[in-house]
């Protein structure tokens, strides 16, 4: 299914390589410091597999225009507590600058470059490999490398030059375990096998959830956040003018398409029962079918979807999550992502269940309540697994299948 060449089939011995990984990190803009990252952690980690070699890191934080759109000497100074090589850090991406730190880069050591999305070509899609190939970064640092190590699984789905640009691909670390985990799911896994849906992106991952039932893949969709609203709505259940209005474009454009899939599918598409607003300053859980009444954001799952939920997870042998259920951000609406989180865990630990996290907030949710060493695996791109799960050929797979070295 992913046809690949990983960095361990390959001689990287005294070699120069270029890692493009997946560092994006949560920052705290106000007091210039990184607040999590277990990412450069896991990178710290990853490099121990590099150490007979010198690496040039190629990453970005954010998007221009964003606050946390910052410089990488931050992550270069964080990734020194997760490796004990040495690391260094170029104010520049491809400039003169940056090629003579590359060109004067040891064997065991670490450099990291600078934002590649501050040049700004980094920030346009290419249709054709041909095309990101010929861009000025490219073609400036591609002869300074013998490999170019692909392992920003969370960026997979973009076709950006620093993913797809180079003239060779090879698998890292994380998307060569990434792939093994997608390729469980995808191939043959055990049934019954139950995706949990919430948070935002309504309409890609109803599309996730109608690909999965078309291929009968999927035995349960368990649907949450503004999937659930989504759904309701197209069947004619008010939610109220603040839901629908999260969700009105994707509804005016295929709202035919999704009532026939819920006629379809309707056994086992498993909607709210009750959703939770907050009233007072306190939860309240609000039968499904009066939700409209009261006019105002669902911000969580009831206790009846809760236990509903459950029951499911508990007979199942394969759950991917993707989105949270709630808004778990506020105290007040946690109760469903935390009850789902603990689901999976039990159902991993009790009934040996494959479980899977497509990273973003419901990752960090799990991590929160303690239950992400006993989920089985927490992706570290939850677009891009959502594409995978889609029946998506996202750049990276492409460009790793047909750029092998």
């Amino acid at each position: 299914m992913f046809e690949y060449t990983s960095y361990k089939d390959v001689d990287l011995k005294g070699k120069k390589v270029l890692i493009r990984p997946d560092i994006n990190s949560n920052i705290d803009v106000e007091n210039n410091k990184i607040r999590e990252s277990p990412r450069i952690q896991a990178l710290g980690e990853a490099l121990d597999e590099f150490k007979d070699c010198a690496v040039v890191i190629m990453a970005h934080q954010s998007r221009p225009g964003s606050k946390d759109f910052t410089s990488l000497n931050l992550h270069a100074d964080e990734l020194k507590k997760y490796t004990d090589l040495p690391v260094k850090f170029v104010d520049d991406i491809f400039g003169e600058k940056a090629v003579q730190a590359i060109k004067n880069l040891k064997v065991g050591e670490v450099l990291v470059l600078d934002n590649v999305r501050k040049w700004d070509t980094e920030n346009k899609t290419f249709d054709e490999f041909s095309e990101a190939q010929q861009t000025e970064m490219i073609q400036k640092l591609s002869p300074l490398f013998d490999y170019f190590i692909a392992d920003a699984f969370g960026a997979a789905h973009r076709a950006q030059p620093s993913i797809i640009g180079w003239p060779t691909l090879v698998a890292g670390p994380t998307v060569v375990k990434e792939f093994e985990y997608m390729q469980k799911v995808l191939e043959n896994p055990d049934k019954p096998l139950t995706m949990l849906i919430g948070g935002a992106k309504a309409i890609d991952k109803f599309k996730a959830m109608e690909y999965n039932f078309e291929n009968e893949r999927l035995d349960y969709a368990l649907c949450a956040g503004l999937t659930a609203v989504l759904i309701l709505e197209a069947i004619g259940i008010n939610t109220g003018e603040p839901n629908k209005n999260a969700i009105s474009k994707d509804l005016n454009k295929a709202k035919d398409e999704i009532i026939s899939t819920y006629e379809k599918f309707k056994d086992k598409i498993i909607l709210p029962r009750d959703l939770v607003i907050e009233k007072e300053g306190k939860r309240e859980d609000i039968e499904v079918e009066k939700v409209g009444d009261y006019n105002a954001v669902t911000g969580d799952i009831g206790a009846k979807t809760s236990k509903e939920f459950e029951e499911i997870m508990k007979k199942s042998k394969t759950i991917i999550a993707n989105g949270p259920p709630g808004i778990f951000e506020k105290e007040i609406f946690r109760e469903g992502t935390k009850e789902m989180a603990e689901a999976m865990a039990k159902a991993t630990k009790e009934n040996d269940a494959l479980t899977i996290i497509g990273g973003g907030e419901f990752g960090t949710a799990a991590e929160m309540f303690g239950y992400s060493d006993t989920i089985s695996f927490i992706s570290t791109g939850g677009g891009a697994m959502l594409e995978i799960l889609s029946g998506i050929d996202v750049p990276l797979v492409k460009a790793l299948r047909e750029k092998q070295p």
